[in-house]
């Protein structure tokens, strides 16, 4: 986290956001990923009971769509109901940087889901593992 912390204060330095009066990017709010129509409990298990995020309350005027979101710190993940055929994500990810890696990889695995090792980049051991619905999740970890 501090070296997230060291990046975010770079790029602030680097992109000249200092003052009150900026507008443009200044982080990202939550991930949106689809799922299913009735697989709220699947979601629950895997990004709640396996990856460790607390499930938090929809908007009264999205609860009729389905659905589940999640949040751990500052991370949110957002699951919505596709409303037409439901395809999952194949090559487009969030990519959750996480701490434990390797612990994370055998509580992945034990639960019954395959963890693929990939090409790794400088600095960080990173592996995916395919959420309940298909989708491909990132899991990354500076070295």
């Amino acid at each position: 986290m501090l070296r997230l912390l060291q990046l975010w204060q770079h790029q602030r330095l680097f992109l000249g956001m200092t003052g009150a009066s900026e507008s443009g990017l200044v982080g990202l709010h939550h991930v949106q990923l689809a799922m299913p129509s009735d697989e709220e409990e699947a979601a629950v298990r895997f990004y709640g009971a396996i990856l460790g995020m607390e499930q938090i309350p929809r908007p009264e005027l999205l609860s009729p769509a389905g659905g589940v979101w999640f949040r751990r710190g500052d991370l949110e993940v957002h699951l919505g109901v596709e409303e037409t055929a439901f395809r999952p994500a194949d090559k487009a990810h969030p990519a959750f940087l996480v701490q434990g890696l390797e612990t994370l990889r055998e509580r992945i695995e034990a639960a019954g889901y395959r963890v693929t090792d990939t090409v790794q980049i400088e600095g960080f051991q990173r592996v995916y593992v395919r959420d309940p619905f298909g989708n491909r999740v990132e899991l990354i970890e500076p070295a």
